[in-house]
């Protein structure tokens, strides 16, 4: 199996902030828990990674999950990582979905 690294990068937004990003990330979705008023619910997150992993599975590719951390406190940035010489085959067959979904991004 092709190994799948889950080495971590901070993505500094400016001089106080950021949030950590796996260096094989494909795609992703912030999480802000399940709380009502919630911008970024927990199950709607899962959701769509989950369609990512279904994508990504039928295609026969390898992956892993991870939850990396931000500067913000209330939101975990969530990320689906595959093997480095697949990450731009797994990013095209993932970007169709972004329109479809509101919280999946292309890393």
């Amino acid at each position: 199996m092709a190994k799948i690294s889950l080495k971590k990068v901070w993505v500094a937004t400016d001089g106080w902030r950021g949030y950590e990003q796996p260096i094989s990330a494909v795609c992703g979705a912030n999480d802000t828990g399940g709380w009502s008023d919630s911008p970024c619910p927990t199950d709607k997150a899962t959701a769509e990674l989950n369609m990512a992993k279904a994508v990504l599975r039928k295609a026969g590719i390898p992956f892993r999950s991870t939850v990396c951390r931000s500067s913000n406190v209330f939101c975990a940035h969530r990320y689906i990582c595959v093997p480095e010489d697949m990450i731009e085959v797994a990013k095209a067959l993932i970007e169709p979905l972004v329109s479809k979904t509101r919280l999946l991004y292309i890393v």
